[in-house]
Formats: C-alpha cells, sequence, structure tokens
C-alpha cells in the first residue's frame, strides 16, 4: 500500500534534487522573465486563479494555495504528523514544498514548451492501473478524498508527472551513462564504503526485568532465565519453539532471531556474550537493563573486503542517478534564473512551529 500512496502525494519525481527558488522572486512583484511553455485552453484556464487563492505564480500560472496545503498534509502524513494543526504543518513545510511545486512547475512548462505533453490516453491508462491496485473503486475514491484529492485534481498531477517523465527521460536521462573507468575510481578511493565488520547471527529469550524493579523480582526473572538456559541446551532442544513460549522480547514470536548485527548495534553486554560465543552455543542469562537473555549464536561473518565486482552494479546505478540529479538540478537552475516567479505566500503562514521532535521538513 505505501508504494501505491506515493502516487497521491506530490507529483514532483523521487529523481528530482529541488532546487530552492523562493530566493530568486521577489514576494508579490512579478520578476522579469519570459513565459513559452504553452497550454490548451482548458488547461490555462484552470490554473488561472485569483492572486489571493495563488501561492505562487510561475510565469504567469498560478500554484494555488489548496495544492500547497495537500502536499503540506501529504507531507506531514509520510511523517507521522498528520495529527497536527494545519497552521502548525504549514508553518512548517510550506516553504520547502512549495519550493517543490515550483520546481515541477517549472519542469512542467518546460515539457510542454518542447512538445511533451502526455495525452489523454496516457493519464488514463496511469490512473486506471492506479485504481486497479486497491481492492475496489470505493477504497480508491475514499483512499484519493483522505489524501485530498478529487479525480480531477489527480489526473491533473498525473499528467504533470507523466509529462515531466517523458521530458526527462528524453531530453536528460536517456544520454546519461556510466563508463567502468569511473566506478572502479569510486571503488577505490572509497574503500571504507565497503569494509564489512565482523557479524554474529544470533537468537535469544528474554525474560523482563527492569532495572527499577525489586531483588525480589529480579530474582524470579534471573531462575526463569536459567530454566530457559536449560531447557536451550538440552538434546535436540528447538531454540525457537522455546522462544516463543518463554521470551518475553518483541522478538519472541518470530522465535527470537535478531538477524545479523556488528559490534556497536546491540547493548553492551548483549554484544560482549555474542561475540565472545561460538556457534552453537547457549549462554548463561546475561543481564541488561532489559531484563535477562539467553543467548544462542547461530551463525558468524568474518569482517571482509567486499570485492569490486559484488557491487559493480549497484555502483554503477548509484553513480547514474547522482548524474541525473545533478542534471535535473541544472536544469531548474537555469529555468529558475530566466523565469517570473512570484511568491505570494505569507509570512504569517509560515511562522508556526512545533512539529514533532526529530521531524524535519521535506528534504
Amino acid at each position: 500500500m505505501a508504494k501505491i500512496l506515493r502516487h497521491l502525494v506530490l507529483f514532483i519525481l523521487a529523481l528530482l534534487i529541488t532546487i530552492p527558488v523562493v530566493s530568486c522572486s521577489k514576494s508579490g512583484k512579478e520578476t522579469t522573465g519570459e513565459n513559452k511553455a504553452t497550454e490548451t485552453g482548458a488547461d490555462q484556464a484552470s490554473r488561472e486563479t485569483a492572486p489571493g487563492e495563488a501561492a505562487a505564480t510561475v510565469n504567469g500560472k498560478s500554484i494555488p494555495m489548496s495544492e500547497v496545503q495537500t502536499s503540506v498534509q501529504n507531507t506531514a502524513m509520510r511523517m507521522g504528523a498528520g495529527t497536527m494543526p494545519i497552521s502548525t504543518l504549514m508553518g512548517q513545510l510550506a516553504p520547502k514544498v512549495l519550493d517543490q511545486l515550483i520546481s515541477g512547475e517549472l519542469l512542467y512548462q518546460e515539457a510542454l514548451k518542447e512538445g511533451f505533453g502526455a495525452d489523454q490516453d496516457k493519464i488514463d491508462e496511469s490512473f486506471n492501473q492506479l485504481a486497479g491496485q486497491f481492492p475496489n473503486r470505493e477504497e480508491f475514491i475514499a483512499e484519493m478524498q483522505n489524501r485530498g484529492y478529487t479525480e480531477e485534481t489527480l489526473r491533473a498531477n498525473m499528467k504533470k508527472q507523466i509529462s515531466i517523465q517523458t521530458y526527462l527521460d528524453k531530453m536528460l536521462v536517456s544520454g546519461i551513462e556510466v563508463d567502468d573507468a569511473e566506478v572502479r575510481k569510486y571503488y577505490d578511493e572509497n574503500p571504507d564504503a565497503f569494509r564489512e565488520e565482523e557479524q554474529v547471527k544470533a537468537s535469544h529469550i528474554l525474560i523482563n526485568a527492569a532495572e527499577s524493579a525489586t531483588d525480589e523480582e529480579k530474582q524470579k526473572a534471573l531462575e526463569r532465565a536459567r530454566e530457559a538456559a536449560r531447557l536451550a541446551r538440552a538434546k535436540d532442544a528447538d531454540f525457537a519453539a522455546l522462544a516463543r513460549e518463554h521470551s518475553e522480547g518483541p522478538s519472541g514470536p518470530g522465535g527470537g532471531d535478531l538477524g545479523y548485527f556488528g559490534k556497536g548495534k546491540m547493548v553492551k553486554p548483549f554484544e560482549d556474550a555474542s561475540f565472545a560465543m561460538k556457534v552453537g552455543e547457549v549462554s548463561d542469562p546475561v543481564q541488561t537493563r532489559f531484563g535477562y537473555h539467553v543467548i544462542k549464536v547461530t551463525d558468524r561473518k568474518a569482517g571482509r573486503e567486499i570485492p569490486f565486482e559484488e557491487v559493480k552494479d549497484q555502483l554503477v546505478a548509484s553513480l547514474r542517478n547522482q548524474k541525473i540529479n545533478d542534471s535535473v538540478g541544472e536544469k531548474i537552475k537555469e529555468l529558475t534564473e530566466k523565469a517570473d516567479i512570484v511568491i505570494l505566500l505569507k509570512s504569517a503562514q509560515t511562522d508556526q512551529q512545533g512539529l514533532p521532535p526529530g521531524q524535519t521538513p521535506v528534504q
């Protein structure tokens, strides 16, 4: 579902690096430039919004405040802040979101100028493909409305997305390649990026005992952990089954499997015990701030240098994506410098505070 919903958030392409454009504009005043984009009469009419309803204009074309609000709300939902007041969300996110929408509008106008406007058949196909990924039409419509879209506005965003994608594919992306020498040079110059530290794979049975527990409670937990260790060491013992039965940690239902981990990933007593054990060995109870752990090491991986051939394809894709990002960024910068961009988003709409700790605006 997460993959589906990405289509319902912003039409800005995932490969797009947004170049800030607000600094290139003068709020409430028109800048110099020439609008060379072309649209159908219906498209143009739908985007001729009264100044009070627009967050910005790009070469005379409006970005409605409603579009900014919808994008802000969807961005907040992705960040886990969707229940916050819209005034707070607008204050924190609107400037950056507006930058993204302006960048997208610049690319859209350029796509139209170069003749890459999406035809109705492609829009219908994209819309129907998205709708078809939901169990039924009612759920699709409900989710679309929950995200702040009508069928009309969603189709309009799809038209922009398809037009921009086609333009970028044909005019920028198709000619970008990465040769073997570039890939090898990056590999040789970044050895730390291709070094794997020693790892162990372990499972555990956790018996909860908080640091604030009484001595009596801790003793009872320790006795239960010792019994779990005794059972785990028995001949033909099924550690995963024992974890599902006895473990009080979140990994218990999964048989206690913690997967592979390197040093610095677990609390120190747990890490020290795990790395000191042999494969197949079961530990005595190990105390951490979470309680008592009975650990079984199930595999080890020695540290190693990852061979070039093993990461070559991944590096080719990564370096090519970086070139694409750079190329798109340069194109946006070029279009910004010759555009008429007027920012109408008032400072009063962007002076709120209060996103949850650790949340940051769209990057």
